[in-house]
């Protein structure tokens, strides 16, 4: 058979078995990184055994092989956590990519908080003039580099907007130049085997198009997206904080029972405390004020301890 291949000069048709086989012996599982510039530079046996044509079956055989990219770091999500992840990634010259979901970084904030007030403050004058210092009073700020991508830039409030972060999000990834791949939904992740690996294993992912990404680390930075739902006889009648109406005027008048006390929850007694008739907070255990116990996670929104009348919290 001569002229198999269109474009190429006349020659033999390669026996395809043979091919793979020399093929991969060139490419192997790191072929992917880089092609050869000249098809006997790739393999030197595969050009002289079987001509020019040889060099489009070792093409074929690369893109299939390099239908799987390759990363050493693969990060899931591209919210705060993602995004300084990347940033130390980058700044390290480490070989990365972050998978975004949605169009943007910082998704979360589009949404949450739900009445659009963050309970980290801005803390933008602290009588110092040690950037270390000032850092250290910042809850917003992302670590880098550039002056410029310190959160007070952003906002002059003590309890900034939801939408300020989501803006000091988009400039932090783009002004840095984070790799992240958006609009991209990670649907599967396995684990597989490989001896040749220095860890041992590489993470297979899958997203939402079927198309597979490989890494050596998984850094999984989603954060907490799915409501924690708790089941009791009439929970279905209970709207979650997720979907409940941020209009006060939905509640004038009413008696309002909240299930719970973090920090969620006194966000929206402060919302309609003003309009209802009753506001109770129910929940098993004593509240825990973060400035007491000086941990992040309890509960730093609680104006509306400081507001008469006080909402009745049951526990």
């Amino acid at each position: 058979m001569n002229s198999w291949v269109p474009g190429f000069s006349p020659g033999p048709a390669p026996d395809p078995w043979e091919a793979q086989a020399l093929g991969f012996s060139f490419l192997g599982k790191a072929g992917c990184h880089q092609l050869p510039t000249t098809r006997c530079e790739a393999s030197p046996l595969l050009c002289r055994r079987m001509g020019p044509s040889g060099l489009l079956v070792a093409l074929a055989l690369h893109l299939a092989v390099c239908s799987r990219p390759h990363r050493d770091y693969c990060v899931l999500g591209a919210g705060p956590a993602g995004l300084q992840m990347a940033a130390l990634l980058h700044r390290a010259g480490r070989d990365y990519e972050v998978f975004e979901r949605e169009s943007a970084p910082g998704s979360f904030f589009t949404r949450y908080p739900r009445h659009r007030k963050l309970i980290s403050i801005n803390k933008r004058y602290t009588g110092k003039a040690n950037a270390e210092f000032n850092l250290r009073h910042d809850w917003n700020s992302l670590l880098s580099d550039d002056p410029h991508l310190l959160f007070r830039h952003y906002s002059q409030a003590y309890f900034p907007d939801a939408s300020d972060m989501v803006r000091y999000l988009g400039d932090f990834a783009q002004r840095l130049g984070l790799r992240v791949l958006y609009n991209t939904n990670i649907t599967h992740v396995t684990l597989d085997k490989d001896p040749q690996a220095w860890n041992g294993h590489y993470f297979i992912l899958r997203d939402q198009k079927g198309q597979v990404y490989q890494c050596s680390v998984l850094l999984v930075a989603t954060g907490l997206a799915v409501p924690k739902l708790v089941d009791f006889p009439g929970s279905e009648y209970v709207e979650g904080y997720e979907s409940v109406s941020v209009d006060p005027e939905d509640f004038v008048g009413q008696n309002v029972l909240i299930l719970g006390h973090g920090n969620s929850a006194f966000e929206t007694a402060e919302n309609i405390l003003g309009v209802t008739n009753f506001v109770h907070m129910l929940s098993r255990s004593r509240v825990r004020l973060s400035w007491a116990t000086h941990y992040v996670g309890d509960v730093r929104y609680a104006a509306a301890l400081l507001t008469y009348p006080v909402p009745y919290i049951l526990y």
